[in-house]
């Protein structure tokens, strides 16, 4: 590294960083030290007391274990476990209070108290400090409230620096990037960072932990101070609606621990892969807090309730019926009007009603009595056959015989629960869930219109939830930046879903057509491509996104011998290339997608097509690419 001028905010970087990390160990040392001489004394009091022949002096010695105990350092003196990244923000202030004056603090994943009781790095969640990194721009003037006094005056500095393993990596200050080369440090213009070249970089295109890139539009929804109720979050894809989920539930988890601790809140996700996709961030953010789909938790839900454990059958050709919002009022008029104890008995009694075979054929004569028929013999068999489809009816119908406390009580009185992908939900699932909420009935709800995409749930459903909420109280939050998908894509996006509103990020990327004669040119020239992107960036993760489970064979067949291609079935996330349907990538991106054929046959002009489309295309951080041979479906054009 030069000793140019223009370094010396390295060299001041690298200095701060070997103080914090000695001051780190210097306190876990002196606490370990305390720890261990708390438990000495405590096993002398014991032996003295083990000894002792005087009831008295017993009694005496059993008060001071008492009392020794109640002053355990290991209770409070919590080891600081970031230490290999213990910070990514430097803020600096000029407080007008003489007292305060020219300040400068460090945010990070943990917050870190010194031996001799100085607040080195403050926890990003704390949001009073952490607002002056999250809010603000060089130069501003700040007002803010903190431990109950007004603080004003002006942000001195706002820099993002990297540290892996205990070592300086990256420097963001102003307009100049600092980096760490094979060469040494090197100076550049400051370009646009996103948390694809983080993936690349990490080799591993999980979702990353996007503390350090938190907006202030985010910040503010995920610091929040509405904990009761429902928070609905809608925004475009990539806008970052699970991220702020998320990183919400943890500011709550920080802030309030004895209501919000982690077995009494819960992640509810769109499906398994999504559930994967987000595990690993959760579980830094979130300790031990559930993340699983709404099926999994509904069935766990319906063992808690009946101590039953239910294994579904997948198959079920009325699907669409049993998903009816209509369904939902009647279940309330079936519990008062008739008894039946054995669970899944009354889930046949419930279809089998006049009123419930009204509502789910209408005036279908010959399917109405064909169920009907089914029913009766399920029920004279005491059947076990529940399908997926029966899930949700099943659950809401054993919260409703168990009424507002035993259900609550059976399924944790759950603090906090964050639903995801609301939109592709159906109202009585949206109902299970809310009823398994404690009395104060939080949770934080993220749902797109343009991306839903189950043709088995009414559109209406959503609608008519988020009107309901009002008797628990509702705040709208909206995100209208999508930071994942380049200017190029999202313009595409937006002429497929029409959202005219939608603002897109900073960054350019590649949008390529290539029209083929026919499918065996087209499968050459998608060959072609995954091998280049493999070849150009092995780090990278290239989807092949087509529209049917029959393609998604064939395309890997077609692709068989790339090296760095993942074996067919479920979505991983190492760098590579990989083939999948578009209905499993709901959530999840991707640095490459290249959309094979979407034509006007498998792409209708359907709204639920249109939205399929619009998920396919938003996937793509960096380039995406659309192999065809047939007529474009509708937007693509």
């Amino acid at each position: 590294m030069s000793k140019s001028p223009q370094f010396d905010i390295v060299i001041q970087e690298q200095q701060r960083l070997t103080d914090v990390l000695s001051s780190i160990e210097e306190t876990a040392r002196q606490n370990k030290a305390k720890i261990a001489n708390h438990y000495a004394y405590t096993a002398e009091l014991e032996k003295a007391r083990l000894d002792s022949v005087s009831w008295r002096e017993k009694n005496s010695l059993t008060f001071k274990l008492i009392e020794n105990d109640k002053f355990d350092p290991a209770k409070y003196l919590t080891s600081f476990q970031m230490i290999d990244s213990p910070y990514f923000g430097v803020v600096g202030i000029k407080d007008t209070d003489k007292r305060i004056g020219a300040k400068e603090y460090l945010i990070g994943k943990q917050g870190f108290v010194s031996h001799d009781n100085r607040a080195l790095i403050v926890d990003w969640r704390k949001a009073p400090i952490s607002r002056f990194f999250y809010d603000y721009e060089v130069g501003e003037e700040y007002l803010e409230t903190i431990q109950g006094k007004d603080r004003e005056g002006e942000i001195t500095r706002r820099d993002t620096v990297e540290i892996a393993k205990r070592s300086l990596r990256r420097i963001e200050s102003g307009a100049d990037l600092y980096e760490l080369t094979g060469g040494g440090w090197m100076k550049n213009d400051k370009q646009y960072h996103t948390t694809t070249d983080t993936k690349v970089a990490n080799q591993d295109h999980r979702m990353v932990d996007i503390v350090s890139l938190i907006s202030p539009d985010q910040f503010q929804m995920i610091t929040s101070e509405a904990t009761d109720g429902c928070t609905l979050i809608t925004g475009g894809a990539g806008s970052g609606k699970t991220v702020v989920s998320l990183h919400r539930l943890s500011c709550l988890q920080f802030n309030d621990p004895g209501r919000f601790t982690p077995d009494r809140c819960l992640v509810l996700m769109f499906n398994k892969v999504l559930r994967n996709y987000v595990r690993q961030t959760s579980s830094d953010l979130l300790g031990s807090t559930r993340v699983d789909t709404f099926s999994a938790w509904a069935l766990s839900a319906i063992t808690a309730l009946t101590g039953k454990v239910i294994k579904p059958v997948i198959t079920d050709t009325l699907t669409v019926q049993k998903k009816s919002s209509k369904l939902s009022g009647l279940l309330a008029r079936y519990v008062q009007e008739v008894q039946e104890p054995e669970p899944i008995q009354d889930l046949w009694r419930f279809y089998g009603q006049p009123y419930v075979l009204e509502a789910m054929f209408g005036e279908g004569e010959n399917e109405k009595e064909a169920f009907l028929g089914e029913l009766r013999r399920r029920y004279a068999v005491r059947s076990q056959a529940v399908s997926f489809a029966d899930v949700s009816v099943l659950l809401r119908l054993c919260q409703l015989r168990e009424k507002e406390g035993p259900v609550r009580d059976a399924l944790g009185w759950y603090a906090h629960i964050i639903v995801d992908e609301g939109q592709d939900l159906s109202l009585l699932e949206l109902e299970a869930i809310l009823a398994a909420t404690d009395k104060r009935n939080s949770i934080t709800l993220s749902a797109d219109s343009k991306q839903k995409i189950l043709s088995w749930v009414d559109a209406a459903d959503f609608d008519i939830f988020h009107n309901n909420l009002r008797e628990v109280g509702v705040s709208n939050e909206a995100l209208s930046v999508s930071y994942r998908c380049p200017k190029e894509i999202m313009a595409l996006a937006a002429r497929i879903s029409s959202r005219e509103n939608e603002q897109v990020g900073r960054h350019s990327g590649v949008l390529e057509y290539h029209k083929a004669a026919d499918e065996e040119n087209a499968l050459i020239t998608l060959r072609r491509l995954v091998e280049q992107l493999v070849t150009e960036d092995p780090n990278s993760l290239t989807a092949v996104i087509c529209k049917k489970k029959t393609d998604e064979k064939m395309l890997h067949k077609a692709l068989h011998g790339i090296k760095g291609l993942h074996e067919p079935g479920e979505l991983t996330f190492e760098p590579g290339a990989l083939v999948t349907i578009a209905h499993q990538v709901k959530g999840v991106e991707f640095a490459n997608v290249i959309l094979y054929d979407p034509n006007t046959k498998d792409f209708r002009k359907s709204a639920l097509d249109r939205n399929l489309l619009y998920v396919c295309v938003t996937r793509a951080c960096k380039r995406l690419d659309i192999v065809y041979w047939r007529e474009l479906a509708t937007g693509l054009v």
